[in-house]
């Protein structure tokens, strides 16, 4: 499953885009560098080559590559809400709406024609690098962990968990299993792993459930 949007544009029109649309354009190329090469391979030159735009035509929307690569973060994350988050929602609170999210997000996270999640890569190349760009990642990567903090703490509340929970713990165990899926699936290619990963979940699950 992919975050771009799934209408093309066609680069070899005979009128250039305008205004909000030419920047959508540029965004879905970023989105597109950035699963193959992470956010660091997204430059300049590189979305001018993808647009057929010139280079100060993509310079114009964006007043540096830092501005352009948070709008891209920030872009990211509008499109893993609609993917991930929003579906959840459609579901009852508690347990239902923790486990659809976590099982979309393995979802993105091993899909054969994605290199993963922009929160997890992201990170991994930003961890030591301080500014707006990481500022941005943490901002976002917060968000999302406290969508899932939320989740895991109405589980409890609704009785649908233990009391006796912690809900720190479960976050860390869902980050750890996410992780090691990305890790084994996208690197060492153990297609396995992303198997290994729902029945891990499923016994952590297990373990806590209130069965009175």
């Amino acid at each position: 499953m992919k975050l771009q949007e799934t209408s093309k544009r066609k680069s070899q029109t005979s009128e250039p885009l305008k205004g909000d649309a030419t920047k959508a354009a540029i965004l879905d190329a970023a989105l597109e560098v950035a699963e193959v090469s992470g956010l660091q391979g997204i430059t300049i030159g590189v979305l001018a080559e993808k647009t057929s735009m010139s280079k100060s035509g993509v310079f114009a929307h964006f007043r540096a590559r830092e501005d352009l690569l948070v709008e891209v973060v920030r872009e990211y994350h509008r499109r893993f809400e609609q993917i991930v988050f929003e579906p959840a929602l459609e579901l009852a609170k508690g347990l239902p709406r923790l486990k659809k999210m976590i099982a979309t997000w393995l979802e993105i996270t091993s899909a054969a024609e994605s290199t993963g999640s922009v929160f997890i890569t992201g990170p991994i190349e930003f961890d030591d690098q301080p500014g707006v760009i990481r500022d941005a990642l943490v901002q976002s990567v917060e968000i999302w962990r406290q969508a899932l903090l939320r989740s895991i703490n109405e589980s409890i509340q609704l009785g649908h968990l233990k009391d006796t929970a912690d809900p720190d713990v479960i976050l860390f165990q869902i980050y750890s299993y996410v992780l090691g899926v990305h890790h084994d699936v996208r690197f060492l290619h153990v297609e396995k792993s992303l198997a290994t990963a729902k029945r891990l979940i499923e016994e952590m699950f297990s373990q806590h459930l209130n069965n009175q």
